[in-house]
C-alpha cells in the first residue's frame, strides 16, 4: 500500500498533478501469508510526531546510536528498540542513507492494545491492483507504476520480559535498483515542510511574495534545490490547502468575513456588496478609514479606471484614486464589478458617494469608456470631467498617421491656450494636414471640452490630466496578485498595496518636515515662506515658478479703479501677453494665465508682480491649503461651515481617535498595577468633553450565504483553442482551395480554362473535406458548437460612433445582451454600526490614522500591521 508525506489534494485547474498525490487505486499491497490480516489497522504514512535530530546517518537504537550508513545486516538483527517508533525512525533513516523509501506494513496487538509485532516495508511491496488498470470508466490516464513487489522489510516483535522490540526478520535486498544519493530528496516520504519553514513561507505570502519567488527564495537560502525540503509543488499545494481551508464556505463569504473582522479594528470601514437573482455576488465596493479621511481632505479631484485579471471571475477592477499634499497617489476606494454596464458603474458611483458623506468630487478623470461618461454625467453632473490625455493620444495614433498633426495635437491638448487662440491653431493644424472629411477628427473636435487644456484651464484637476496614475496602481497590483486568484485572496493582497502607498506619504511627510531646501533664487524672502507653507514636492513647482520670474517683462502698467493691471511677457516671445490684477488693500492677485486655478500654485507672472511691488510673502489667497505641509491637521481642526460639511469633519476626528485609542490601549494592556488609573483618567475624559452618553448601535449584515460570481467573459478577442482545426484558404475569384488571387490568371482565356479544373478540384475538395467531418471523432464537448452558434447568435452589431461616444477609447466596450437586467436588492453593510450613520465600515490601518494625528500635532505617529483573517480566526 503506497504512501506519501504530506500530499494535498488539490484542483486540477490550480496546481500541475503529479505522481506524490496518490488515488484509490495506488492503496493495495501484498504481504506474506503468515503475515497479520490486521495489517491496515495502523498502515500510514510518516508519522510527523517523529522527530529526527542529529545527522541522518545517526540513528537510536535501544540506549545507543548506531550508523545506518555503515552498520551490516547481522547488526540489524541483533538491534533492540524502546517504542515502536524508534523502530520506525531508523528504518526510515536506514533507507534514506540506501536510497529507496519506506512506509508502514503489518501491525499485531494484543487484547490490551500493545503492539506485538510491527513490520515496516520498502515503498516498492506490493502489485497494484488489475482492476484499476482494467478500469473503463476513468478520467485521468494511469499514474505511472512504483510497485515492484519488493521484498525488503524491517520486521520487530515485542519482548515483554524485556520490554522491548527485538528484530526479528530483516530483508536487505531489492528487485529494483535504488536511487541514487541526487534524487533521493524526490522521495515523497523525505519531502517536509517543517513547522519553522511554514512560519516563514507563511509570513513571506502574507507580505504578497509570489509562490515562484518564494521558492527561489527558499532555494537560496538552503543551498540548493535539494537541502529545501520538498519540491515547488509540495509548496504550491500547502498554499492551496490553506486556501481551501480558509474558503470552505465559499470565496465571497471568506471576504466578507474578512471584511468584517477588519471593522473590528477600524469603525470606519464601509463595504457593501449587490448580488443577482440567482444569490451570487454581483458586485463589491469597500474603503477603510483611511481611504475616506483622505478623500475628505483631498477628494476635490477623483480618477478612476478598469483592469481585468485580477481574479479567477474575471470581475472588472476598479479602482478609486487622487493625489494628496505629496502630489502623490492615494486610494479612496476599490470595488469588483460584474460587467461595465451603465447601471453597474451607477451603482458603484452611487455606493462612493454614501461611503464619503455624500462629497461630491469638483473634477474626475477617466479613460473615457462610454458607459463610464454617462453614469458620471448621471451621478456627478456638477463635476468637470477630463480625458485621460494618453488615451487620447493613443488613440490617435492609431486613427491619424501624420506625424506633424500627432505633434500639433499633442501641443492642442496640452498647451495654456485661450479658447481664441485654440480655436486658430485647430484651423490650421486641420487645413495643413488635409484632414477636413476625417470622422475620427470630427468626432475628436466635438469633444474638445473635455480634452483641450483651453477649455478646462479654469477648473481645478491639481497634477492629474491621465489616469496613468490609476495603470501604476494596477501594475503594482500585479505584483501582489495572480490572474486566477481568490476575492479572499487579493482583498489581503491589496492590503499590501494599501501600506505601500501610505508608508510613501510619511516618508515625504518626514521630508518636509524635517528637512529644509536649499535657497537659490534671486527673491529669498519669498522662497524662504514658500519652503514653510509646501510640502517638499510642491515646493519644487513654487520654486521653478520663482526663477521663471526673472525671465519676464513687463509691458504696460496701468491703474484701474483700486487695482494695478500689469501687462506682461515672456523674454523673446512676442505671441503671449498675460494680465495681472493686483489689489493692494486686499494684497489679492488674478492672473489671466489661470496656472491657480487650474494648478493651485502662484504662476511666475503673480511672483514678477509681487516683486515690484515689494511683497516679501505669500499672500493667503494664493496659498491652497491641499498642497501645504499641515493640510490634513487644518482639516481636522477646522470649524464646519458652508464649505466643509461637519459629518465629514466628524467621521474624519473620530477616525484618528479611535486610532489613538487603539494603538494606546494596545500598550497600556501590557502595563500591569495601572488599569485603575487608565480607566479614571479615560472616565475623566468622556465626562470633560462628553455631555451625554452616546448610545451605540450595533448593526451587521445578515448571515444569508452569498454564492461565488461566475466566471464573465472580459474584454478583447478571445483566446484560440490550441487544438482547432484551422480554416481553409479559397481564392477570392474563383474560391478554388489550390491557389491564392494572387496566383490566378489574369487573363479572359486562361480564367475560362483555369475555372474548368478548379471546379473539379473544388468539388473534390469539398467532398473530402466533409468525408473528413464524418470521419473526425467528437472532442467529447457536446455542448460546445452549440455554445459556439448561440453566442453567434447573440452578438450584437456594431453601433456607429457619434459626437457623443467617448473619444479615448478605440474600441468600444462590448453590449451584454444576455445580461439580465439590473434589479435593485438589498444593499447589506457588513461592519458594525459603532453608532455612525448606515453604510459606514472599517479595515485596519490604524497607523495611518495615527499620523494625521500626528500631522496635527496631537501625538507620536505609532505603526500598526493590519488584521489577517486566518483559518484560525473565527
Amino acid at each position: 500500500m503506497e504512501h506519501h508525506k504530506d500530499c494535498l489534494d488539490v484542483d486540477s485547474s490550480e496546481v500541475e498533478y503529479t505522481d506524490d498525490l496518490i488515488e484509490d487505486e495506488e492503496h493495495h499491497s501484498s504481504f506474506d501469508a503468515e503475515d497479520d490480516v490486521d495489517g491496515n489497522a495502523d498502515d500510514d504514512v510518516h508519522d510527523e510526531s517523529v522527530q529526527l535530530e542529529g545527522s541522518i546517518s545517526d540513528a537510536l537504537a535501544g540506549d545507543r546510536f548506531v550508523n545506518v550508513n555503515s552498520i551490516a545486516s547481522d547488526e540489524i538483527l541483533k538491534l533492540e528498540f524502546g517504542p515502536a517508533d524508534e523502530a520506525y525512525e531508523f528504518y526510515y533513516r536506514y533507507g534514506k542513507c540506501k536510497g529507496f523509501s519506506i512506509r508502514k506494513g503489518d501491525v499485531r496487538r494484543n487484547s490490551s492494545g500493545i503492539i506485538t509485532m510491527r513490520e515496516f516495508v520498502c515503498n516498492k511491496n506490493g502489485l497494484r491492483d488489475k482492476k484499476h488498470l482494467s478500469r473503463n470508466d476513468r478520467k485521468r490516464d494511469h499514474r505511472r507504476l512504483t510497485r515492484t513487489n519488493c521484498e525488503a522489510r524491517l520486521r520487530v516483535h515485542y519482548k515483554a520480559k524485556k520490554g522491548r522490540y527485538v528484530v526479528s526478520r530483516f530483508e536487505e535486498g531489492h528487485n529494483h535498483e535504488v536511487t541514487p544519493p541526487k534524487f533521493t530528496h524526490l522521495h515523497p516520504l523525505y519531502r517536509k515542510i517543517s513547522e519553522a519553514d511554514r512560519a516563514q513561507l507563511d509570513a513571506l505570502q502574507s507580505h504578497g511574495i509570489r509562490k515562484c519567488h518564494i521558492m527561489g527564495y527558499m532555494v537560496a537560502q538552503k543551498g540548493g534545490y535539494a537541502d529545501v525540503g520538498f519540491t515547488k509543488k509540495d509548496l504550491y499545494n500547502y498554499f492551496d490547502k490553506k486556501m481551501r481551508g480558509v474558503i470552505k464556505d465559499g470565496d465571497v463569504a471568506a471576504a466578507l468575513k474578512y471584511l468584517n473582522v477588519k471593522s473590528s479594528t477600524d469603525p470606519m470601514l464601509y463595504a457593501e456588496y449587490d448580488v443577482n437573482n440567482d444569490g451570487r455576488m454581483k458586485s463589491l465596493f469597500w474603503a477603510d478609514g483611511s481611504s475616506r479621511s483622505d478623500y475628505f481632505c483631498f477628494g476635490d479631484v477623483l480618477a478612476f479606471d478598469t483592469t481585468y485579471k485580477k481574479n479567477k471571475y474575471n470581475y472588472p477592477l476598479c479602482i478609486f484614486s487622487g493625489c494628496n499634499h505629496h502630489s502623490q497617489t492615494i486610494i479612496f476606494g476599490v470595488a469588483l464589478l460584474e460587467d461595465e454596464t451603465i447601471e453597474s458603474y451607477k451603482w458603484v458611483l452611487n455606493r462612493f458617494l454614501e461611503c464619503m458623506e455624500n462629497k461630491f468630487p469638483k473634477a474626475v478623470v477617466t479613460d473615457g469608456d462610454g458607459s463610464m461618461r454617462e453614469a458620471i454625467k448621471q451621478v456627478f453632473p456638477d463635476a468637470s470631467h477630463r480625458l485621460c490625455a494618453w488615451h487620447l493620444h493613443k488613440n490617435a495614433q492609431e486613427n491619424i498617421k501624420k506625424t506633424p498633426f500627432l505633434e500639433g495635437f499633442r501641443k492642442a491638448m496640452y498647451s495654456n491656450f485661450t479658447p481664441e487662440q485654440f480655436e486658430d491653431f485647430w484651423s490650421e493644424l486641420i487645413q495643413k494636414n488635409e484632414l477636413e472629411g476625417n470622422a475620427w477628427v470630427i468626432k475628436t473636435y466635438a469633444n474638445k471640452s473635455l480634452w483641450a487644456t483651453a477649455y478646462l484651464r479654469d477648473k481645478f484637476f491639481g497634477r492629474i490630466r491621465t489616469t496613468s496614475q490609476c495603470e501604476a496602481i494596477n501594475a503594482i497590483v500585479k505584483t501582489y496578485s495572480r490572474a486566477k486568484g481568490k476575492i479572499f485572496e487579493f482583498m489581503h493582497n491589496f492590503e499590501q498595496v494599501l501600506r505601500g502607498y501610505r508608508n510613501n506619504e510619511l516618508v515625504a511627510d518626514f521630508k518636509s518636515k524635517f528637512t529644509e531646501p536649499v535657497l537659490s533664487t534671486h527673491l529669498r524672502l519669498i522662497e524662504i515662506d514658500a519652503a514653510r507653507i509646501y510640502t517638499a514636492e510642491i515646493f519644487k513647482e513654487v520654486k521653478d515658478e520663482i526663477i521663471d520670474s526673472g525671465a519676464i517683462r513687463l509691458e504696460d502698467k496701468k491703474c484701474v479703479g483700486d487695482s494695478m493691471v500689469y501687462t506682461l511677457r515672456k523674454y523673446r516671445d512676442k505671441g503671449i501677453e498675460r494680465e495681472v490684477v493686483y489689489n493692494a488693500a486686499s494684497l489679492e492677485f488674478q492672473c489671466s494665465c489661470r496656472l491657480f486655478e487650474s494648478r493651485g500654485i502662484p504662476c511666475c507672472h503673480v511672483f514678477f508682480v509681487m516683486k515690484e511691488e515689494d511683497v516679501d510673502h505669500i499672500p493667503k489667497c494664493l496659498v491652497m491649503t491641499r498642497w501645504t505641509k499641515n493640510a490634513k491637521g487644518e482639516f481636522l481642526n477646522s470649524d464646519s461651515n458652508g464649505e466643509i460639511d461637519a459629518n465629514m469633519i466628524e467621521l474624519a476626528r473620530f477616525g484618528a481617535y479611535c486610532s489613538a485609542f487603539t494603538t494606546f490601549c494596545k500598550e497600556a494592556s501590557k502595563k500591569n498595577g495601572v488599569f485603575r488609573d487608565i480607566m479614571d483618567e479615560i472616565l475623566n475624559l468622556q465626562k470633560k468633553y462628553c455631555d451625554v452618553e452616546d448610545s451605540t448601535r450595533s448593526k451587521s449584515f445578515t448571515d444569508d450565504q452569498v454564492g461565488d460570481p461566475v466566471t464573465v467573459k472580459s474584454k478583447g478577442a478571445p483566446k484560440k483553442k490550441k487544438n482547432a482545426a484551422k480554416s481553409v484558404r479559397h481564392c477570392s475569384r474563383c474560391k478554388s482551395t489550390s491557389h491564392t488571387a494572387r496566383h490566378c490568371s489574369d487573363t479572359h482565356n486562361s480564367e475560362l480554362q483555369y475555372n474548368e479544373e478548379l471546379v473539379s478540384i473544388s468539388m473534390e475538395d469539398s467532398l473530402s473535406q466533409k468525408e473528413k467531418k464524418k470521419k473526425r471523432k467528437p472532442n467529447g464537448n457536446a455542448s460546445t458548437s452549440k455554445q459556439k452558434k448561440c453566442e453567434e447568435a447573440t452578438k450584437v452589431p456594431e453601433i456607429p460612433e457619434t459626437a457623443d461616444s467617448p473619444v479615448t477609447n478605440a474600441v468600444q466596450p462590448p453590449v451584454n445582451v444576455l445580461q439580465p437586467g439590473i434589479i435593485p436588492m438589498q444593499m447589506q453593510a457588513i461592519y458594525p454600526n459603532y453608532g455612525l450613520h448606515g453604510g459606514e465600515s472599517s479595515t485596519s490601518c490604524v497607523g495611518l490614522l495615527a499620523q494625521v494625528m500626528n500631522v496635527a500635532g496631537y501625538g507620536q505617529q505609532q505603526s500598526s500591521q493590519s488584521c489577517f483573517y486566518s483559518a484560525q480566526t473565527s
